[in-house]
């Protein structure tokens, strides 16, 4: 190691022994001037220490589940990307069980690369040591990424077969018979556009007035409004279903053989 590391020592207690500096650098080849010692570490504020500065970080504490993710966030932003961080506190169990938490607070305060952890056995007690490293990319970090292009899809299209170019092909024409080859009849309308069972028009010139007229039309008599009768069946069902020349036109419906009665009203003109 060269003598720019900058290395981080933090601990809970509020002050630190010689001693216990002594082993936790013990095999460190670390610069003391190059070191920065952090007591009482629980009450660390954001922007405490200069960001992104360290490259090695050492975190010891008198308690288990001492290192939580807001106490290791701070320690991750004062470090280097890549640099390394060590945790030393009191095991809870075994080693599995002392290190699971460990590793699971390092690992949502966004570090990588943890270790098993290791039981070490001090005069303060048995000791459960994990090491991790921050990632050597940074917040905010880009990167291109190349994406492969898609392979052209051929679209399917119809195509013969080389036997099938002689086929003999039916001619449509053939389908038709003779009778599909008349002219439709056209039905010839009306210059009146008047309708069965309706008079002509006023100035008709089709004929149909004259047709009307030598219609013989029956008038209506006194017997007929007293016993009504109708060859058609048609006349007692009202003007919609009499024919032109009805007697009856203009009456309201009625029962066949029994009397017609009309209101008092029915020769009042309309208001």
């Amino acid at each position: 190691m060269n003598g720019t590391t900058q290395t981080v020592v933090l601990h809970s207690a509020p002050y630190l022994s010689g001693s216990f500096l002594e082993n936790t650098l013990q095999g460190q080849d670390i610069n003391l001037r190059q070191l920065t010692i952090v007591t009482g570490s629980a009450s660390l504020e954001p922007n405490a220490l200069p960001q992104q500065t360290f490259d090695k970080a050492f975190s010891s504490a008198h308690s288990s589940g001492y290192h939580n993710t807001v106490l290791l966030g701070l320690i991750a932003a004062a470090l280097k990307p890549g640099a390394a961080l060590t945790l030393r506190e009191p095991a809870s169990g075994g080693l599995n069980e002392s290190a699971a938490p460990l590793k699971k607070a390092l690992l949502l305060a966004g570090f990588v690369d943890s270790t098993d952890g290791k039981l070490m056995n001090t005069s303060q007690g048995q000791l459960i040591c994990v090491s991790a490293n921050k990632p050597q990319y940074t917040v905010g970090a880009k990167a291109s990424i190349t994406l492969k292009p898609k392979a052209e899809t051929k679209r399917a299209s119809w195509t013969l077969a080389a036997d099938e170019d002689d086929e003999e092909l039916l001619d449509e024409d053939e389908l038709l018979t003779e009778e599909d080859r008349q002219k439709p009849a056209v039905i010839a309308m009306d210059d009146c556009e008047v309708g069965a069972g309706k008079k002509a028009c006023k100035n008709c010139t089709c004929g149909r007035a004259d047709a009307e007229a030598a219609v013989q039309k029956v008038d209506l008599s006194q017997d007929m409004l007293e016993n009504p009768q109708s060859a058609c069946g048609s006349c007692g069902l009202g003007d919609a279903f009499r024919c032109s020349s009805c007697p009856y036109r203009g009456l309201p419906s009625f029962e066949m053989g029994k009397k017609i009665e009309l209101g008092s009203d029915f020769l009042t003109a309309d208001a």
